[in-house]
Parts: structure tokens; sequence; C-alpha cells
């Protein structure tokens, strides 16, 4: 808005992208020679000398005689930190115009957020914004305030020719008002208070109470700016760059990573726009970024979220004691202690709120909790027990269903289209008119024995080899190869593994450990090992067999002398995410942890 010949007006909100972009968008123009922003007049040398800094973010304090201190962030984000920044590249001069008066700003009520101005236009979000703020009561501190802010407008206005204002919401339409009224040309508001005035790092794990974006946006709008051909980044996205990257750097191998599919961290992004739309908002907070991380991938990629929302890159190269500590209302400073702080860029209300996670354990914790573990008491967690038999009942239906369609009978249709319609037959025949029907023989036999190889390649990472009989005769006798559970300590007396490979017997029966009794066979590796075993104890001719690939001709051999036949179901015709929730599986040091384990192990 223009309210003079040289005066051009724009509102802002602080700490928000899509009004740093904004008034970068103006300064490409190159008309404007002179910036004035609304902030206390008190912090301009500071905030010019530091805005160098960047991208290290600082803050500019300032501390009175009494009372809270009173800081200024330099965040990257920021309108006015940008219009500084902007004015120091130009070498135009800048004028801090707002009152020395410090204190608390008016916190605004919610406003919709800048996805909106993304669809509706800068100006016409400007207008709902204001029309929804309202005006401060007259001759309050707010309209005293925007006096002075006008009458700087007029000073400044008689030595430029060409200036750009920036006013916040709260100050827009009452500085306007005033600027137009003759008695603010002689009007000036002194400071009362004699400030100190100082400035440092902020503590980058601190970033966050101090800055409007998230440290994340905040960095990926830095990138934006040094990018001179960067398209704008949209912050919902940005969103979703926060889980797939967090996916892909913060997990140790590729199993964890392959854990957290495309289809589990696209429901994370479903629950998460739900609940932000459900709050009144497009772009969702941090609070809901790590509840819905937490809903998909458990405490461990809640934390991993939560830390990566939460990291800035830019690190300063000195001393963490040498840097300012901010929280939401106290400042650390390194010169004057820990005080009650006000930050003059915080629009809306800040407040702590609580979020169930648990960090993984430290090393000593880890060391504390294998000191403690008992060799001699071992068992599973009943929410998995439940989760292998269902997806045995699934393979063992599977298996049958495999064998009945290859005796599948195809003929001419005569009389009676027997066991339906051969769909497949008839297509291919097509061009003779002739339809196709099946017959299906009957079922013979069942199948009491599943072998699933996860991992037949890498021996050395599968040490523990051990047979859990069932508990009771709706579970399988299982025998398995897995991982190392002292390596991995995750809770007291709850240790996280990965099945290599398994077996599942049922109805379950006492049998020898597989692996004690081919321990001097011919075959070296774990995987044919469980599967001859299998095939000893097995009670019916199949044998489901799940791998990567078909059982080479040693196993089909080995079957063929014990008079069995291996049904052979790819690994890759199942779910990933199904097979990756089924091979990590926890190891309990006795029944009486199942009643801790579901807060350590979660779903």
């Amino acid at each position: 808005m223009r309210i003079a010949e040289n005066i051009d007006l724009i509102p802002y909100l602080h700490g928000k992208v899509a009004f740093a972009r904004q008034v970068r968008e103006l300064f490409l123009s190159g008309k404007y020679d002179c910036i004035a922003v609304d902030i206390p007049a008190v912090f301009q040398e500071q905030l010019c000398d530091h805005v160098e800094d960047l991208p290290l973010i600082s803050a500019v304090v300032a501390r009175g005689a009494s009372g809270p201190l009173f800081y200024v962030p330099l965040d990257p984000c920021d309108a006015t930190i940008e219009s500084i920044r902007q004015s120091r590249l130009k070498g135009i001069p800048i004028f801090c115009v707002g009152s020395s008066n410090l204190r608390p700003p008016r916190l605004l009520k919610p406003l919709p957020d800048e996805f909106v101005e993304s669809k509706i236009g800068f100006d016409i979000y400007n207008s709902l914004c204001l029309s929804s703020i309202g005006l401060p009561e007259e001759n309050s501190e707010d309209d005293l305030e925007c006096q002075y802010i006008a009458g700087r407008l007029h000073q400044i206005g008689s030595d430029h020719s060409n200036i750009l204002v920036l006013l916040h919401y709260r100050n827009y339409a009452r500085v306007i008002h005033h600027f137009r009224q003759e008695k603010t040309y002689n009007m000036r508001f002194d400071s009362v208070d004699t400030w100190s005035i100082t400035a440092g790092l902020i503590n980058p794990d601190h970033l966050y109470f101090a800055i409007g974006e998230l440290p994340f946006i905040t960095w990926k709008y830095e990138k934006e700016r040094y990018d001179l051909f960067a398209e704008p980044f949209d912050i919902v996205e940005s969103v979703k760059d926060l889980f797939r990257e967090t996916r892909d750097q913060y997990f140790d191998n590729k199993e964890e990573t392959a854990s957290l599919s495309p289809v589990r961290i696209q429901a994370a992004l479903t629950f998460l726009r739900n609940i932000s739309v459900m709050s009144g908002r497009m772009i969702p907070d941090l609070f809901d970024i790590v509840e819905a991380a937490k809903g998909v991938g458990g405490n461990a990629f809640a934390i991993r979220i939560l830390k990566s929302a939460r990291y800035y890159p830019y690190l300063p190269a000195v001393n963490s004691n040498e840097l300012i500590g901010i929280t939401i209302d106290r400042v650390s400073m390194p010169e004057w202690g820990v005080f009650d702080s006000v930050n003059l860029f915080r629009d809306f209300h800040m407040y702590w709120r609580l979020v169930s996670i648990k960090p993984d354990p430290s090393l000593e914790k880890k060391k504390k909790y294998r000191f403690s573990w008992n060799p001699a008491g071992m068992c599973s967690h009943v929410p998995e027990d439940r989760r292998i038999e269902r997806f045995n009942s699934f393979v063992r239906n599977k298996s049958l269903r495999i064998l009945i369609e290859d005796l599948v009978k195809s003929e001419k249709f005569s009389t009676s289209v027997k066991d339906g319609i051969d769909i497949r037959e008839t297509l291919r025949n097509w061009h003779t008119g002739d339809i196709y029907v099946k017959e299906l023989p009957p079922s013979k036999g069942k199948i009491d024995t599943v072998v699933i190889i996860f991992d037949s390649e890498n021996d050395s990472r599968y040490p523990h080899c051990a047979t859990w009989y069932a508990e009771h005769q709706e579970e399988s006798t299982l025998t398995f190869y897995a991982t190392d559970p002292m390596e991995n300590m995750i809770g007291p007396g709850i240790a996280k593994c990965s099945y290599g490979g398994l077996s599942l017997l049922f109805p379950p029966r006492s049998i020898p450990d597989i692996f004690s009794i081919t321990s001097q066979s011919d075959f070296p590796d774990l995987a044919t090992r469980l599967t001859y075993g299998s095939l000893l104890f097995s009670t019916e001719k199949n044998v489901a067999y799940v791998a990567r690939k078909k059982p080479g001709p040693a196993l089909k051999n080995l079957a063929a002398k014990l008079k069995k036949h291996l049904v052979w179901i790819p690994l890759n015709s199942l779910s990933d995410e199904t097979l990756q929730r089924l091979k990590q599986f926890h190891i309990l040091n006795g029944k009486s942890v199942r009643s801790w384990a579901a807060r350590f192990i979660g779903d």
C-alpha cells in the first residue's frame, strides 16, 4: 500500500517464510533507496552488525534497570531481518522506527497459516488477517507506539524519495491512521529507560524457542536464498521431506529403513494432515509431527524426527558456555546469568506440551541391562506371537492353494460349469469362441510346517539359534536363528533381535533342537540346516518354503530322500512392510517382563 508519494507499506508477521520471501521479491525491483522497520531503535546498531553473521543465528538482548530481558532473534525467515540483509546487500540505509520504551508485545489470536497465502494471494491474505486482528484501543500503549512510528515515518519521508516500510499486523492500521493526522508531525516519544545492549550466538539446540519456523524449515529457506535458480519450496512438501530424509539418514541399517515403507510414511502424513485440519491449520506444528511419527515408527522414529526437525546445520565454532541459551520465557546470558525474558518477535502464545516418547537407552543403561540378564529365562512378546501365528496360518493356506492350482484341469464347456469358468484359458482361446471351465481336485493332505528364510547369505550376523516350545495349543513350535540379543538391549530384560530364518510347526509338539542334530551334517549354512531339520520332523508330505530363491538342487534332493515336497512361495510376493514387522522381534528375560514390556516396545 502506498500512503504517500514516496512511501510504500507492507504488513508482515514475524518469523514467517512467506513474508520474508515477499520482501526479497520487492527488493529485486531495485526502486527503493531507504527501508524502515518497526523494530525498537535501541536494537538498530547491533542488528546491522550481527546480520553479517547469518546463517549463524544470533540474538540482540536489551537489559534495563529492572524487569525481564528483551531480545530480538536474527531469524533468517523474518521479514525485518530479510530487509536488513537486503539493505546491507544493496548499500541503502535502514531505520528502526519502533519506540524504545520496551514492553511485551500484544500476542495475536490464531490466524490462518501461510499455506492459505499461497492459494489466495498475498494481498487477500493480508486483508483477511488484518480485519480479524482488530485495532488497539485509542490512547493505549499500542496506539501511542503507532503514533511514534507515524511521526518517525514523516521525518524519514522528508529525506528520501522512495521508502519501503515494514509494519507489523498489530501496528499497520493505526500507523496509517496517525500518519494522516496533522498532529503527528511534531510528536516525539523518547525512551525513559536506559538499556544495556549486547548480542551473541544462540545455542543451536535452543533455536526452536527463538525463531518462527522449525529449524529444518529455516535451513530450507537459507538454501533457497543462496541459490539464485532455486524454486520456492513448499512448507507442506518440506514436512514430507522431513519424514523421508529422517528415515533415509538416521537409521543404522537398511532393515530399519525398509520397515518404514512409503505406505507407512503416507499413513503418517495423512494422519498429520487430519489433525492439522482439526486444529484449524494446514501446516502442522512440531508436536503433531512427532505424534504422527510415533504412530508409524514408534519411539525411535519419533525421537529421530524430533531431532531432525530441530536441527539447524550451521553450527557456531565456539564453546557452548559462550552461547545464549533460550527457552519459552527465560534467557541464559554468558555474562549476565539467567533472567526472565521476552521475545519481541513472538506473535503467538507458546506453551509447553507433553509428548510421551522414550529415548533410546544410553550405553551405560545398555551395559546395566546386559549384566542383569538371566540366560536361563527367555520368552517371547505376546503381541508378536499373535502376529507370527496369523502369518503362519496365512502361509499354510496359501501353500494349499498353490498345490491345488498345480493340479487344476481345464476343459471346454459342454454340460456343466464344474468349479467355474477358467477365465485365463477362455481368453487365450477367445478367437475360437469356446468357453473353458476348470475342475479343482479334492484337497489331499495338510501342511504342518512352514519355513521362512529372510537371509541365507550372512550367517555370521545370526549367532543366536534356539527352539521355543508352545505355551498353549494355539501356538506353534518355533525354531529360529537370529541376531545376538545382547547387542541391542532396549529396556530392562528386553532385547530387540532380527530373524535370519525360522520354522513353525503346528500343531505344536516337542522336538529336539534342530541346530544341534544337524551340526554334523554336510550343510554348513544355517538356512539349509533349518530346512533339513524341518523336513525331518514334519509329519506331512508338503512343507511350505518361503524364501527369495527357489530351493536349490541340494534341498530338492534332500526333500526327495525324506519323501517330502517343498512348496515354494517367493518372499517378494509378500508385503515388504509385513515381512519387516515379522523379522523384528523381542526376547524377554522371563514372563514377568511381559507386564512392562509394552512400555518399551510399543505396538
